[in-house]
């Protein structure tokens, strides 16, 4: 196949000459048009799904030779995103062919079926101080933005600050880092109340019980950092959900082929702008949402790669009786979506309650076990910070 198959000549567009190729080797009908049984043997399939490779082999290399405007030029012609780096949109067209040549050759494609129905998307924002190692970091606003997998968009938030404790007087650093000030977190609940508000927020969701979901961070420091230092300073039981999490900075590098970026980056890689104030917890955690969509549209099949147990503040958390009794390896934290004696799902709720208790709920949780057990450095969080502010 030539370069001009791809880049809009007067040739054939990339999969027309596959198209044709495949047009006059059907299985045989009868008159009526009624298929006959072929009786292809392994060795056949075997040969059918080696070509198929093959072609898409030399599409996948004339699309590398594409540039930005004959890539935007497909992905329109297809009715597809344009935006990004020439990356993704390469990767987006090859995606695309490949579901597409894979299926009309009766090729089993991977699953795409996501394997939450819930992201629950967090960016805590806690009390630091500049260059003081090891802070008594404390957190003072709690987002969580509530994405449907299945429909891929937002549909609901949860959002409060939170009053400090050990250290109630913010850090001129702090303010003008997070934008937070003295006044919004004096008027606020302490912690333990919040966090309490959300778990019923969370129940009202049905989230943890028949709706599996995962916690979506950018980063890890969200949950083996501010989470686990809070717990501690509120002597809280940790959490079974924020056990694992989806680090989607990982998640991103891992598909897009990517060093790991910063939020902004992200975005901009993405060909999207940061929308609203930059280390505000709320406005961070919806742009981490556009991210988590655009990555779920692009073809990424999100899961969790992190787990508290690989950082060494997790030795000082006091954990569940569930979380004590049970293992990574667990049933419940196994994806079965054929097993039938699971709980029947039920739509998300903005109103209404219920009564059973979350962290109990949270033993029939659907978590996959690690891909990646690669850990980022959190020892000293104030090179994180002096990233973020610069």
């Amino acid at each position: 196949m030539s370069a001009d198959a791809v880049n809009g000549s007067s040739q054939p567009e990339v999969g027309y000459q596959l198209n044709r190729e495949g047009s006059n080797k059907e299985s045989e009908g009868t008159v009526d048009g009624t298929k006959k049984k072929t009786g292809h043997s392994k060795a056949q399939k075997d040969g059918v799904s080696e070509n198929i490779y093959r072609k898409l082999s030399v599409i996948n290399g004339e699309i590398n030779k594409m540039d930005r405007d004959q890539l935007k030029r497909r992905l329109a012609d297809l009715k597809m995103d344009t935006r990004g780096v020439n990356d993704v949109l390469k990767k987006r067209l090859k995606l695309y062919y490949r579901q597409r040549k894979l299926m009309k050759a009766n090729i089993r494609v991977p699953s795409t079926k996501p394997l939450y129905d819930y992201l629950l998307v967090i960016d805590f924002e806690a009390t630091c101080e500049a260059d003081t190692p090891d802070y008594p970091h404390e957190i003072i606003e709690f987002p969580i933005i509530l994405i449907d997998v299945h429909q891929n968009t937002v549909v609901d938030e949860f959002h409060s600050f939170c009053k400090p404790v050990v250290n109630p007087q913010l850090s001129e650093f702090c303010t003008e880092l997070t934008g937070i000030t003295q006044e919004d977190v004096d008027a606020a609940d302490t912690f333990t109340t919040v966090f309490q508000k959300a778990k019923d927020w969370m129940k009202e969701k049905h989230l943890g019980e028949g709706n599996k979901f995962a916690i979506v961070t950018d980063g890890p420091w969200d949950m083996s950092r501010f989470l686990c230092l809070q717990c501690q300073h509120s002597d809280l039981v940790f959490p079974r959900w924020a056990k694992k999490w989806i680090n989607i900075r990982k998640t991103y590098g891992s598909f897009y082929k990517c060093r790991r970026k910063k939020l902004e980056d992200m975005l901009i890689y993405l060909g999207m702008k940061f929308e609203g104030k930059q280390h505000r917890g709320r406005d961070d955690s919806r742009n981490i949402a556009r991210i988590a969509i655009r990555l779920i549209e692009d073809g990424c099949r999100v899961k969790v790669n992190e787990i508290i147990h690989n950082y060494p503040g997790a030795k000082y958390l006091k954990f569940a009786p569930v979380d004590a009794e049970s293992t990574d390896s667990d049933d419940g934290d196994v994806d079965d979506t054929d097993d039938k004696t699971k709980v029947k799902k039920e739509k998300v709720k903005v109103q209404g309650s219920i009564s059973t208790d979350i962290d109990k709920g949270m033993s029939t949780l659907c978590i996959e076990d690690l891909g990646d057990n690669s850990e980022e450095d959190v020892s000293d969080l104030m090179t994180y910070y002096k990233l973020q502010k610069s």
